[in-house]
C-alpha cells in the first residue's frame, strides 16, 4: 500500500509539471538577418544572448543584397545586420524599418593559403564576391589594381554570391586565393601567414549598419549584449573595428 502511495504521488507530480509546461507561454523568437561576414560572430553569442534575454535567436545569413531583397519581399526579420550602410538607408527611404546605426567597420584581406610556398604553375582562379550583392566584393574590385603590383594574382576569376561563399572557394581549394573579410579568416583560425591585410586606403570604408525593422524589448536586450565592453573587445579581435 505504501508503495502504491509513492507511485500515485509521482504520477501527480509528473502531471502537475506537464500542466505547468502547457501553461508556460512559448519562447519568443527573434529573427535576425545578418551579412555572411558577421553571422559567425553573432552565432557565437547565441547561447549568451538566449540565456540573458530569454528568447530564441534565429539567424539567417547571406549576402547583404540578397537579404535586403528578402526584407522588401516581406521576410519577418526584426533586425538586419548589413555589411554596408547603403542598403539599410535604401530600405529606410522606402519606408521599411525604423532606424539604423553603424555597429562595425569591416576590413578586407588577401587570402592565399599557398602564400608561404607559392607555385608558379597554379592556375586556379581568384575568388571575389559579387559586387552587386556583397559590399566586400565592391571593396575587392576597388583594390585589385594596386594589389596586382604587390601579388601575383590569378588571371582567372570565380564569383561568389556572398563573402562566405568566397571563403569556401578558397578553403576547399577551388580557388587559389580570394579577397575576403578579415572576420571570416579570424573566426576560422586561418594561419596569419596565409593572408595579408589590404590597406584600407585602397577601398571605400566598409561601414556596416544594422537596421531595426521591428523594435522590441528583445531587440534592446540583444543590443545590450553586443554593446558590452567585453563583447566589443572580442569583436575587435574578430576583425571588426569600432565605428
Amino acid at each position: 500500500m505504501k508503495r502504491l502511495g509513492v507511485i500515485l504521488l509521482l504520477l501527480v507530480g509528473v502531471g502537475a509539471f506537464a500542466l505547468v509546461n502547457m501553461r508556460r507561454p512559448p519562447r519568443e523568437v527573434l529573427q535576425v538577418a545578418a551579412a555572411s561576414n558577421f553571422a559567425p560572430f553573432l552565432r557565437a553569442y547565441t547561447q549568451d544572448v538566449q540565456q540573458k534575454c530569454a528568447f530564441q535567436l534565429k539567424i539567417s545569413a547571406g549576402a547583404s543584397g540578397t537579404l535586403a531583397t528578402q526584407i522588401i519581399n516581406g521576410a519577418p526579420f526584426a533586425l538586419f545586420f548589413s555589411a554596408d550602410a547603403a542598403r539599410p538607408q535604401v530600405l529606410l527611404h522606402q519606408g521599411i524599418g525604423k532606424s539604423a546605426h553603424t555597429y562595425a567597420i569591416g576590413q578586407l584581406v588577401y587570402w592565399q593559403p599557398s602564400l608561404l610556398h607559392p607555385k608558379s604553375d597554379d592556375e586556379r582562379p581568384l575568388a571575389l564576391a559579387d559586387p552587386r550583392l556583397a559590399p566586400y566584393g565592391q571593396a575587392a574590385l576597388q583594390s585589385l589594381a594596386q594589389l596586382k603590383m604587390t601579388y601575383d594574382l590569378p588571371v582567372k576569376r570565380v564569383w561568389g554570391r556572398s563573402a562566405a561563399q568566397v571563403f569556401q572557394f578558397v578553403h576547399t581549394g577551388a580557388a587559389k586565393a580570394g579577397l575576403v573579410p578579415l572576420s571570416l579568416v579570424r573566426m576560422a583560425d586561418v594561419a596569419e601567414g596565409e593572408y595579408k591585410l589590404v590597406p584600407q586606403n585602397l577601398y571605400d570604408p566598409i561601414r556596416q549598419d544594422v537596421l531595426v525593422l521591428r523594435p522590441s524589448a528583445a531587440v534592446d536586450c540583444l543590443f545590450e549584449v553586443l554593446n558590452r565592453p567585453k563583447t566589443r573587445a572580442v569583436m575587435l579581435k574578430a576583425g571588426f573595428t569600432a565605428p
